[in-house]
């Protein structure tokens, strides 16, 4: 039996699929026991500084949000304060294993944590947040643009002299993250991609592939609303698609990850004169975004050519694909390896024209159109369920444990 120290950067309760499922129901259900460290961001009435999740142990961090200037600095300095409690945490847990996701400060403690307690260290990156930010800070209309940067270079130096070189093991999210941290100076060995995956009871079958409609095809954005991934690029595909097919609507399944992400793409909807053909549904649990992909004739996974999106791991590509549906998707490592694999959809460019002349092709041949979306529900089931996923994340933690026990 292992036992694991997560610190994540998920608050409570978290809803990311890779955190929920690979960890605290599938390697929990493998005998593993896992501490977790969350902040909570909204008080909750009743919950205290540790609770129980999922069977699991959870201790919580107070990190009520602020606004302005004077509040992201409180939210900072908690949050550091919150991190050092890892040490107090190392030294009574009698862990195996330490390990944090996307924080960088944390990683800086837990590494010397596990050096004091004899465990190893994990570092688990989900996304280049480090360059995200500096890209951030280089928009002329992005707030405190020089707090963004010195916290931008703070969190790089953090994790490429710091965190990484100190790591047993790191954990990316796709074999293009892995290229981009060996190239840091990270031992290849050390490193395994671990992409994103679907619960193996949603998986569907060959059966459920369906032609796509042409008389009022409806076709789907899942996920969140981020104006760096270029979300009004859709919009415009729309307009195009609609000259060939009039009846032709769109579906953003998500939410902003803040306001103005949303407001930029209403306001886009309405100065394009779009508002009749265009749904944002706003946050849906899980369970109701999917009832929305099972109602969509074409599924779209546009990420923008932008160097901070190219090592991601499209989850909304997999539950097309596990849903049978029919997928255009644009260039981009992780999707073009994923089509080229399953043969359940088609990439095209990163091109206005080339999205809609590729959704209209479907729609103009619709039987080929099922045939292919037939194909996506086997090659998730053997590739990328939880199931698999987590056989694969286990073999490497026993690895590593062996190793450190053997050394």
């Amino acid at each position: 039996m292992l036992k694991l120290l997560y610190i994540t950067e998920d608050t409570f309760p978290p809803y990311r699929v890779d955190v929920v499922e690979l960890f605290a129901r599938q390697l929990v259900s493998r005998g593993y026991t896992i501490d977790w460290v969350m902040d909570v961001n909204k008080p909750q009435p009743g919950l205290g500084s540790e609770t129980q999740w999922l069977g699991s142990r959870v201790f919580l961090a107070r990190n009520e949000a602020g606004s302005g200037f004077l509040g992201r600095l409180s939210r900072n300095f908690k949050g550091l304060l919150n991190d050092l409690r890892i040490l107090r945490l190392a030294r009574g847990g009698q862990y195996h294993v330490i390990q944090v996701r996307d924080k960088f400060f944390a990683g800086l403690v837990a590494a010397l944590a596990a050096k004091l307690t004899g465990a190893r260290f994990v570092f688990w990156m989900s996304y280049p947040l480090a360059e995200s930010k500096l890209q951030l800070a280089q928009n002329p209309r992005a707030r405190y643009r020089w707090l963004l940067k010195l916290k931008a270079r703070l969190m790089m130096a953090s994790l490429y002299h710091g965190i990484l070189p100190a790591a047993d093991h790191v954990f990316v999210q796709s074999e293009r993250m892995k290229q981009d941290v060996v190239a840091r100076g990270v031992d290849p060995q050390r490193v395994s991609p671990v992409p994103m995956g679907i619960r193996a009871d949603k998986v569907g079958e060959p059966a459920d592939a369906k032609p796509p409609s042409t008389e009022a095809p409806l076709l789907l954005h899942l996920g969140i609303i981020l104006r760096i991934r270029s979300p009004e690029f859709l919009l415009r595909v729309l307009q195009r698609v609609r000259q060939r097919y009039p009846r032709a609507t769109l579906a953003f399944v998500g939410e902003g990850q803040a306001p103005a992400d949303r407001q930029a793409l209403e306001d886009e909807i309405d100065r394009l004169g779009l508002r009749e053909a265009v749904t944002v549904t706003g946050f849906l649990p899980m369970e109701q975004a999917w009832e929305w992909v099972q109602r969509a004739d074409v599924c779209i996974s546009p990420f923008a050519p932008i160097p901070v999106l190219q090592s991601t791991s499209p989850t909304k590509l997999i539950e097309y694909l596990a849903m049978a549906k029919c997928v255009v998707a644009n260039e981009h490592p992780e999707q073009s390896l994923v089509l080229e694999q399953s043969g359940a959809g088609r990439v095209v460019a990163w091109d206005e024209d080339a999205f809609a002349a590729e959704i209209c092709r479907l729609l103009d041949e619709p039987q080929q159109a099922q045939a292919m979306a037939s194909r996506g529900p086997k090659w998730v089931r053997e590739h990328r369920t939880y199931d698999v996923i987590a056989q694969q994340v286990d073999a490497a933690y026993r690895r590593l444990v062996a190793q450190g026990a053997a050394g």
